[in-house]
């Protein structure tokens, strides 16, 4: 079933606030000074490479999708050769955000539900947003455990036009973390944990460009932890396109005990790989092994283990494959290192860290060939927040720091997206910008490429309006104190 949503009250906003901003030839903005941010409407933490690709380019087109005012998605898009933006649109309703935004650092802000973005054969332009497991008035979770909003899928009604949208129930709404997979020949694939921390690591699989998709089937098995009451096994997942038709999963484990006086642990063990054949929708290990699905704990172990880190801290990377398909990977091992790996042919490269210090580490992988590889990670250098390369000529075993793309000395950018499927040199990867002594959790966004920040001018970028300064009011005249939990009542209260 379609529900069409046009969000006229948003995109005639969008069109007053942004669009006469857009740059024309010979327009009098010309003059204006450009700045390294797109926009100034990002919210909490309003991209990050777990919900991925965060955007596409398209037919000399870059658009990207993230985080803004109430959890809700916003597009924009950078036309490279006219050097010409547009946007922010809205293109959704996220069901968790509050009916007032947080405007202090103590604000409780749900962050799953960040959009991702994929476009089809046709161009038009999809996300998926606003999930962390599902309320409970959207029924029985048969691979999982209930949670929060409702995972939400828009598609663009005109393709590559970012200004009105429409909803499609066609995905599971029990979904949170979100990440799509487009095949060479169009298929689209929508991976997602379905469900809260409990729940099986699904997919669903669409033919016909995101018009219907087939039921979820489960890849990865949440249960009881074997020999113990309480504890689950548990899961987070990272699914990417892998050489021709396969897909690539790395992951690491996840023991999820919720009897503790906190919520859950946030244990996370080891390192694992698999792949998918989406020809037949068979699953195997580096090796070739074939693999029954869902994977569990027990096979896991057995047979997708690359590393086993004895009991430290292990956090999910990123995956990329070189030209004869072997898997690159890096995972944040410890206090948040990255330390990249990869499959040799017959064995696992061992594990090398590759930037030293801080544990705000974060980014993506591009493969040049097989001994030639960057890493494009975000990390701090002596308190500057910093985005730059790290080179390897030999296959990893020893890396070099480039000069950064972008500095700071008075923010961060551990939030980054990883890179944009199919990505120009020019827009790689997005950025919000994390002000040190910062209240309010409004981010400036920022594109980023080779080139350093894709700039724009400063009137253009500047969308937030007096957002701000009127919730900064209601707060002095404490009219905030009591205000809803859950955005319009349509979502159970924040725990």
């Amino acid at each position: 079933m379609v529900r069409k949503q046009r969000f006229v009250r948003f995109n005639i906003f969008s069109v007053i606030a942004v669009g006469l901003f857009i740059t024309q030839p010979g327009s009098s903005l010309a003059a204006e000074s450009d700045v390294e941010y797109f926009t100034d409407n990002g919210y909490g933490n309003p991209t990050a490479t777990m919900q991925h690709p965060s955007g596409e380019y398209f037919e000399g087109t870059t658009y990207v999708a993230y985080q803004g005012p109430h959890e809700d998605p916003y597009v924009c898009s950078y036309e490279h050769s006219a050097k010409k933006w547009a946007g922010p649109y809205q293109a959704g309703v996220n069901l968790m955000g509050q009916e007032y935004d947080a405007i202090t650092r103590e604000g409780k802000v749900d962050n799953h539900g960040r959009p991702s973005m994929i476009i089809d054969a046709k161009g038009y332009i999809h996300l998926a947003f606003g999930g962390h497991g599902g309320v409970p008035s959207l029924g029985e979770n048969s691979q999982g455990a209930q949670g929060r909003g409702k995972q939400t899928h828009v598609v663009s009604k005109r393709p590559r036009d970012i200004t009105e949208w429409e909803e499609l129930e066609n995905i599971s709404p029990f979904g949170t973390y979100s990440q799509w997979v487009k095949m060479p020949n169009g298929d689209l694939y929508l991976f997602f944990r379905h469900g809260s921390h409990q729940s099986d690591w699904v997919y669903q699989k669409s033919t016909d460009a995101g018009r219907t998709f087939t039921s979820p089937k489960s890849v990865l098995k949440s249960k009881p932890h074997t020999g113990y009451e309480g504890p689950h096994d548990a899961w987070y997942v990272w699914f990417a396109p892998g050489k021709d038709n396969t897909i690539t999963a790395s992951y690491v484990y996840h023991l999820c005990d919720k009897s503790g006086a906190g919520r859950h642990t946030n244990a996370r063990y080891n390192y694992y790989y698999m792949m998918m054949n989406t020809d037949d929708g068979s699953w195997q290990n580096i090796q070739g092994q074939k693999l029954d699905i869902p994977v569990t704990k027990e096979v896991a172990d057995k047979s997708t283990m690359i590393v086993d880190t004895n009991k430290e801290r292990a956090n999910h990377g990123t995956c990329r494959v070189d030209e004869n398909g072997n898997p690159h990977l890096f995972f944040r091992h410890d206090d948040g290192h990255v330390r990249y790996i990869r499959w040799l042919g017959d064995s696992w490269q061992k594990p090398v860290r590759v930037v030293p210090g801080n544990r705000i580490q974060d980014g993506d992988i591009l493969v040049d060939s097989p001994l030639n590889v960057r890493l494009l990670l975000s990390h701090k250098v002596a308190g500057a927040g910093t985005v730059g390369y790290w080179r390897t000529t030999d296959g990893g075993l020893t890396w070099k720091k480039d000069k950064p793309l972008i500095t700071s000395k008075k923010a961060n950018f551990k939030y980054v997206s990883s890179l944009m499927h199919n990505a120009n040199p020019e827009a790689l990867l997005l950025l919000s910008e994390h002000i040190y002594g910062q209240e309010h959790q409004y981010r400036k966004m920022i594109l980023l490429g080779d080139n350093g920040p894709v700039t724009r001018p400063e009137k253009q970028a500047s969308n937030l309006g007096d957002r701000l300064q009127e919730l900064q009011k209601l707060k002095a005249e404490g009219k905030l104190d009591d205000q809803p939990k859950g955005r319009r009542g349509r979502t159970t209260p924040r725990e």
